[in-house]
């Protein structure tokens, strides 16, 4: 048996042998709900320290077993077990294709190969598997920033794609499904090489893997959809591929901005994940002024805020373990931040639309927290009613409309006990979708929900609403205005649709 070089690359013309690797995979039960079931609920967090708990789980010699202590946990494991489980694939085709090596006479995987949603995905085993830590080309499968990605992205049926920073590929197969030809772009050889093999662990070959820095190999092309996770982290480092664009400041996130509206083709979205420093009161003021005369619409999405030391601190976590590299490291990051004069740094999301030869449209909102669902509708939602409203003569104008309460919208209501039954004391608008939106509403105004149907004009749906709570003629007028401004930043939200 040869032995394959640890980390080295994957071997991507075997190709039967890579689909028969996803057969066996399925056939052992090798899911995620199979690993969380199994491990717990925070398995896919990752870490080391967690390995000795997670194998006093695994008891019974399942197939599925051994693939979690294999590619999940990276343990070693007798070849014939790992045959056993995998079968009819042998030792041999798994070493010649890369993904296993022989290790003190067992068998040890060269990547973490998980199950994610319907996907298999490779990546770099436990960050701190060495003395050395963090390889300089790791690569991750799926990360919460991705998650968040994928969940912003607009999924129409569309000719082209671009995946800047592509990673695992994971943007890149989710595009593919949706897009005629996708380009995946990254610096990274060892990124591309583990990309292109899950695209064909996961049937995809759709994808043309090129590698160069941001928008380089691309010079010329345009795209219906640009998608970008790439190192956009404000750092003094150059170490990690993963994380340092190697641009001073927010530079990196500065040039994405600049440059994706020229890669786009009339009506296409680009989703960017990009981080930029807060500095006085304006916590948009930065990426706003990125775009310049870019012909695109664009919505900006603040996810997180994080004080300087904090910002150090998530970034190199990994050092924690020694406290005096620790603390150097720390210090040399609050330098250079406290350098660009920075009082704060955010992560977040920008979404653009090329439209050009119209005046365009900015918009900026916080996220609010927890995870975000599939959110393509929700985002349609957002743009049209921004290109409505932009256009509208008036708010009078929404009179005359007939919107539609979205499907996936409920209200709360937190209640307290008095006078010999409930009080409500408050009430939520709650999106289902997307961006997960949440609006404070009084009792008055949720009395016009109800209405909103897509067959009722706003100005009926008002009387009626104004009519069912019993207000006087003479607060009709208050009444109305408040309806049509609770219309106005629910369509703005992603609440209601035009019908």
């Amino acid at each position: 048996m040869a032995p394959a070089a640890a980390g080295g690359p994957i071997s991507l013309d075997r190709t039967e042998t890579i689909g028969r690797l996803r057969t066996a995979l399925v056939t052992a039960g090798y899911t995620g709900d199979a690993v969380r079931e199994l491990l717990g609920e925070d398995a896919y967090q990752g870490r080391a320290r967690d390995v000795p708990v997670h194998l006093r789980r695994l008891t019974t010699g399942k197939p599925v077993e051994t693939a979690i202590r294999v590619f999940f946990l990276g343990v070693p494991v007798p070849e014939d077990e790992l045959t056993r489980a995998l079968a009819p694939l042998d030792a041999d085709e798994l070493v010649e294709l890369g993904v296993v090596e022989p290790v003190g006479g067992d068998l040890r995987a060269t990547v973490r190969l998980v199950p994610h949603t319907d996907l298999f995905l490779a990546g770099n085993r436990y960050p701190d598997e060495t003395s050395e830590g963090t390889p300089a080309d790791y690569v991750a499968t799926a990360t919460a920033p991705s998650a968040i990605l994928a969940s912003l992205t607009v999924r129409k049926p569309v000719g082209s794609a671009l995946d800047i920073g592509t990673g695992s590929g994971i943007q890149a197969i989710w595009a593919a499904r949706h897009c005629e030809r996708v380009v995946a772009v990254d610096v990274n050889p060892r990124a591309l090489n583990l990309a292109a093999f899950n695209a064909r662990l996961n049937g995809i070959a759709n994808i043309e893997f090129r590698e160069g820095s941001l928008f380089e190999p691309v010079n010329g092309e345009r795209f219906d959809l640009v998608l970008c996770n790439a190192p956009y982290v404000i750092s003094p480092d150059t170490r990690y591929t993963f994380r340092d664009g190697g641009a001073a400041s927010d530079g990196f996130s500065e040039r994405l901005v600049r440059d994706a509206p020229q890669h786009l083709e009339e009506g296409g979205f680009a989703h960017l994940l990009i981080e930029w420093l807060f500095q006085g009161n304006d916590w948009e003021a930065r990426p706003k002024s990125w775009l310049g005369y870019s012909g695109c619409d664009a919505w900006l999405l603040q996810g997180i805020e994080r004080d300087l030391v904090t910002h150090a601190a998530v970034w190199n976590e990994e050092e924690a373990g020694d406290g005096v590299t620790y603390a150097e490291t720390l210090d040399r990051w609050l330098a250079y931040l406290r350098e660009l004069e920075a009082d704060a740094v955010i992560e977040g999301a920008l979404i653009l639309r090329k439209r050009s030869g119209v005046a365009n449209w900015f918009r900026a909102d916080r996220i609010p927290g927890g995870g975000p669902a599939p959110g393509s509708d929700h985002v349609l939602r957002v743009f049209d009613a921004h290109d409505y409203l932009t256009g509208l003569v008036g708010d009078e104008a929404l009179l005359d409309e007939t919107p539609r309460i979205a499907d996936n919208v409920h209200v709360e209501q937190e209640l307290s006990i008095g006078n010999g039954g409930y009080i409500v004391e408050s009430m939520t608008l709650v999106l289902d979708e997307g961006l997960g939106f949440r609006a404070g509403i009084d009792q008055n105004t949720a009395s016009l929900v109800p209405y909103l149907d897509g067959t009722t004009t706003l100005r009926q749906a008002i009387e009626h609403a104004a009519h069912a709570r019993g207000v006087d003629e003479e607060d009709i007028r208050a009444f109305r205005s408040g309806a049509l401004a609770l219309a106005k930043t629910m369509l703005e939200l992603g609440f209601l649709s035009r019908s």
